[in-house]
């Protein structure tokens, strides 16, 4: 049995392909970071060189910052502390708490499509890696300790309770929108006049473009590396895009992504090959791409229709489809 794994590390290249990028309008600095790589685009416009050193540094500092408390896998980290903590109180921090405040309300709305409490399945799989496909009685057991209903957030106490001790949090699919969030949050405070983040799959703009026109970020194509199928059109906000290209493995012609259906324990099988959802949130746009995978097509849109503050796209091996709000230019039917 052979196994291959892809990564795909420069999400933000296809992703920010609708904004061209012209060295004497923009100045770009990229780093890598919550296991991605993350770019800031700043506008140079009556910006100093020394201005764009300092903000763009402070910007890594804010990520790294954020890494240091959702970061699953980094010994030194607050949710690294909590998952591997006997405990059934821990006390968190406020930014923690905020994320998981939103991941609540994510988990509250989608039925359970987005679940925080996947970490142990994910190491089980271990996607990045390369496999092998666990046994499903191994899935099975690692399912018996998922679920949101295994922990509780206190919000006026700052504290997560978690009687199951084997419960392992993950919030990678909340994470890189929460950064995008505070990235943002932070650029509209400077002098910066316009610009944009990457985040992984996660895109976050601020200002008005001196030509009035608005960002188009590019929604890229799940078989072409190199492709769009068309650009989310955005004033402000997020898009944030989940796909089964991101992150997965073969075996015996079999594709295994990152994107696990909590019902099942196995990557999500709806039908989907990508979704694309614009907020006002980055954290709940990236939230909401991977629990949109998870439900499917028909579901997604019911639910997009019956929540307001976000749109969808979603593309299928059957075509693409979005909301009646989508401000997009597809070049796909």
């Amino acid at each position: 049995m052979k196994l291959r794994i892809f990564a795909l590390l420069a999400t933000f290249v296809f992703l920010l392909s609708g904004c061209t990028r012209d060295p004497e309008e923009y100045r770009d600095t990229v780093f890598f970071a919550m296991d991605t790589y993350i770019t800031v685009r700043l506008a140079r416009a009556g910006i100093t060189e020394k201005q764009l050193d300092e903000v763009s540094s402070e910007c890594e500092r804010i990520v790294r910052d954020l890494e240091s408390v959702l970061s699953a896998h980094d010994p030194e980290s607050e949710l690294y502390a909590l998952n591997h903590s006997d405990a059934e109180f821990t006390i968190i921090s406020d930014t923690l708490e905020d994320v998981l405040t939103t991941v609540c309300d994510i988990h509250g709305i989608t039925g359970g499509a987005y679940d925080c409490t996947l970490g142990g399945l994910a190491e089980l799989w271990n996607i990045t890696g390369g496999g092998p496909v666990p046994d499903k009685e191994d899935i099975d057991a690692a399912l018996a300790h998922t679920g949101y209903n295994t922990i509780t957030l206190d919000e006026k106490r700052n504290t997560v309770m978690r009687p199951d001790t084997d419960v392992q949090l993950d919030l990678g699919g909340i994470g890189k929108g929460a950064a995008a969030d505070r990235l943002i949050w932070y650029l509209e405070t400077t002098d910066i006049p316009y610009g944009l983040v990457s985040v992984g799959g996660t895109i976050g703009v601020f200002g008005d473009k001196p030509d009035g026109t608005p960002y188009k970020i590019g929604i890229r194509d799940p078989d072409d590396p190199n492709g769009v199928v068309g650009y989310f059109l955005i004033d402000e906000g997020f898009v944030a895009v989940s796909g089964d290209y991101e992150r997965y493995f073969e075996d015996n012609g079999v594709r295994y992504h990152h994107i696990f259906d909590p019902s099942t324990g196995y990557p999500a099988d709806s039908g989907l090959r990508s979704t694309a959802v614009y907020s006002l949130n980055g954290a709940t746009a990236d939230a909401l791409s991977t629990a949109l995978f998870v439900m499917g097509a028909e579901a997604a849109l019911e639910l997009c229709e019956t929540h307001e503050g976000f749109e969808a796209v979603l593309v299928s091996d059957d075509g693409i489809t979005q909301t009646a709000g989508a401000r997009t230019e597809l070049l796909t039917p």
